[in-house]
């Protein structure tokens, strides 16, 4: 489990997110949780790439979309705050972004490369932050985070999917 000192340095609705994560190392745990993606990429049986679990719910490929697509934008949202940029960041509606493209006509292989370069991009950006830069608040989506905090916050949504993933499409 992380310092609940972190938990200070976000909105509530984070703290879920945080409670899936087993340690403070976040770089640790951003590979960790890239091995356990990466071992559910290769579960997946062309029968459940497609597959919903229940009628308008998310595809597997639609879910891991949303990971990738939420850590694009908690790593932009990051950077922008390890640069002590204090501009209000907007929020986002996730379903739009799933609605709005056509994931289920991209090969899985593709959706995999695709999850694999945005988080060793994450990887990549705080190997360089220092412990300044990781705790500089910023606003996004009217709360406050930190670079530390939205790095924490990307492990555990990630993590989330993925056991999600596992309980639900998995039979």
């Amino acid at each position: 489990m992380i310092n609940k000192e972190i938990y200070k340095d976000a909105p509530e609705y984070c703290y879920y997110f945080f409670d899936l994560v087993q340690t403070n190392n976040l770089l640790s745990e951003l590979e960790k949780s890239k091995e356990l993606t990466l071992n559910i990429f290769n579960l997946i049986t062309s029968e459940l790439e497609n597959y919903s679990y229940e009628t308008n719910k998310w595809t597997i490929k639609e879910v891991l979309r949303h990971i990738i697509d939420m850590e694009r934008i908690f790593q932009y949202r990051a950077f922008r705050f390890s640069r002590f940029d204090n501009t209000e960041l907007s929020s986002v509606e996730e379903n739009d972004y799933i609605k709005n493209v056509k994931q289920n006509e991209i090969k899985l292989s593709d959706l995999k490369e695709d999850y694999l370069a945005v988080r060793n991009s994450t990887i990549n950006l705080y190997k360089n932050m220092t412990e300044k830069m990781l705790d500089f608040k910023g606003t996004a989506n009217g709360q406050a985070f930190t670079s530390r905090t939205l790095g924490f916050a990307m492990v555990g949504h990630n993590l989330h999917h993925i056991n999600f993933v596992k309980t639900k499409y998995f039979k």
